[in-house]
């Protein structure tokens, strides 16, 4: 096969690809979602505050002069790097876009969508909020442990 037919083949199949325009048969009408507007700003502040409350109490609990805040200190740098990276996208694709998230009210008035089905909007910010919670519950009772048997 010459090297200009490779090209016409891969151009025919990447064409094949494309979206079609908005004004053709089958053309996909969904809005762009920003990352993050899935849920309203307060569900991800639960799950920053929840991870920030067990950082804080694994500080006050552990930290000392053995070695540990050099353990802890790594621990909280890559907390603030997994939690930044997805804030720093999401602020940037809110500037390219120009478009703001969901309001509270409104995720609570409105049934939320999942692959499943409809669920309750307060049963899934509970579900999105449980495990962080868990572990800043988990942190604080682990911690007075250590600190009342010292």
């Amino acid at each position: 096969m010459s090297r200009s037919s490779n090209a016409e083949e891969l151009n025919s199949e990447t064409s094949s690809l494309a979206p079609p325009a908005a004004d053709e048969e089958g053309a996909d009408t969904r809005a762009i979602m920003l990352p993050g507007t899935e849920l309203p700003g307060a569900v991800y502040i639960t799950v920053v505050a929840a991870f920030a409350w067990m950082l804080m109490m694994a500080w006050l609990a552990f930290s000392s002069s053995d070695g540990i805040d050099l353990d802890l200190g790594i621990a909280t740098g890559l907390a603030l790097m997994f939690l930044g990276v997805p804030l720093a996208i999401h602020h940037t694709a809110t500037h390219l876009m120009h478009r703001a998230g969901m309001s509270v009210r409104t995720f609570l008035n409105t049934p939320f969508d999942t692959y499943t089905g409809e669920m309750s909007p307060r049963q899934a910010w509970l579900e999105v909020a449980m495990i962080p919670i868990s572990l800043a519950i988990a942190a604080t009772l682990i911690g007075l442990v250590f600190l009342f048997a010292r």
